[in-house]
């Protein structure tokens, strides 16, 4: 979903409000912090001229699928967002949203929302235990079959030391 700055600026009540869903087809930045797909958002808000000065406020619930960092399992989640910002023309300015060539790309917003507010390690649940690292076992299913006292040999020279 794009908005164009100009059509606001043409309107006489300085704005414009919406409620549409829209498609997040950027996956591929998405993907960074585990998330494999996500559903259409629905998102409602408005951008309103401010004398010159645009601002975009608008909220939206995200469904997506995880990938979960330590066991590799894909699990569902949903998430709402607001945003409240400053819409700016100039690409030096890092305190807004950057409306390249008067047009502001919602879906990208999003993404960036996204982006900023998740973890970089992502978990189904977070008493996950993971897979092991010996024989690949899913520790929340199965126990695994490793024998602990596994010693690196180059190590165990060093075991002589506690002894």
């Amino acid at each position: 979903m794009k908005i164009s700055l100009y059509d606001i600026s043409k309107n006489p009540t300085k704005g414009i409000e919406f409620s549409r869903k829209i498609e997040i087809s950027e996956l591929g930045a998405l993907a960074s912090v585990g998330i494999v797909d996500v559903k259409d958002v629905l998102v409602t808000g408005s951008l309103v001229d401010l004398d010159s000065q645009y601002v975009l406020k608008f909220t939206c619930t995200v469904e997506m699928t995880q990938v979960c960092s330590r066991c590799l399992k894909e699990y569902s989640l949903k998430e709402n967002y607001e945003v409240d910002s400053m819409i700016s023309q100039d690409e030096a300015d890092i305190n807004g949203i950057i409306a390249e060539d008067g047009i502001v790309d919602i879906a990208k917003v999003i993404v960036d929302e996204i982006l900023a507010s998740k973890s970089m390690k992502s978990l189904c649940s977070e008493d996950c235990q993971g897979l092991c690292s010996g024989c690949g076992a899913d520790l929340n299913v199965e126990e695994c079959e490793c024998e602990e006292d596994d010693i690196d040999p180059r190590f165990a020279g060093l075991l002589d030391l506690l002894k």
